[in-house]
């Protein structure tokens, strides 16, 4: 049975975060986060300020037996070259580095292309507010998933940490074979820095791999002294 490499298409052209900073306004509308927890997320975090992946296994069928399930098999730890951010990566996914001048974004795929990880980072405002924070992620997700069959994004959630995080999904058709998708993306502000972190796969998978998204995106550490490289 062919098997399949699902994820890659759909999710390798994740736009560029910084170029969405216009709508980051003093003026932007104002979203009031839930402060309650999704109920698609789990409440199973290892500390009280740790960020938890969403999981909804409810949310579609079992997906098609020939796409690639996806394993991680221990995390191993990632610095940035120029020294900005630091995050615990799952062993034997290589970076690619989206190059673009005062922003810096890097993305991993699982071996068999089936599961990403993602971290932007940009310099933030002078001020932002988590309001503008969730609207900014909005924007960002809808203008880059918003065109895909069944897009969906669920309410804001405010993290104890002060981040926001949005669970979203859609529905993706390769070679006669369908699924739903699933991504927890994560906003944060690190000093004069904004950061997005993005976890996705498919929708189905995504409990299996929980434990380790989530030991993932709470090992991120950005560095304040480092300054983001002005061109690529």
């Amino acid at each position: 049975m062919r098997k399949t490499n699902f994820i890659v298409t759909s999710l390798g052209a994740i736009a560029f975060f910084g170029s969405l900073l216009g709508s980051c306004t003093p003026n932007a509308p104002e979203t009031k986060p839930s402060a309650s927890a999704s109920p698609t997320t789990s409440s199973a975090a290892k500390t009280p300020d740790a960020k938890s992946v969403a999981t909804n296994p409810d949310a579609a069928p079992k997906s098609d037996a020939r796409i690639i399930k996806v394993k991680i098999d221990g995390l191993e730890p990632y610095k940035h070259p120029s020294g900005l951010f630091q995050i615990d990566v799952p062993k034997g996914w290589k970076p690619q580095e989206n190059k673009k001048p005062n922003e810096v974004i890097v993305l991993w795929f699982d071996p068999s292309k089936n599961a990403l990880l993602s971290v932007d980072v940009f310099k933030a405002p002078t001020e932002t507010t988590p309001e503008q924070l969730t609207s900014l992620l909005e924007t960002f997700l809808k203008s880059t998933f918003g065109s895909r069959a069944g897009f969906t994004s669920e309410k804001p959630i405010q993290q104890k940490d002060g981040s926001v995080q949005i669970v979203w999904s859609y529905d993706e058709s390769i070679k006669n074979i369908t699924a739903k998708v699933q991504g927890n993306s994560f906003i944060s502000r690190n000093g004069d820095k904004i950061s997005l972190i993005t976890t996705g796969g498919v929708a189905d998978q995504i409990p299996a791999l929980k434990d380790s998204f989530d030991r993932v995106v709470n090992s991120y550490k950005v560095d304040p002294t480092v300054a983001i490289p002005a061109t690529p």
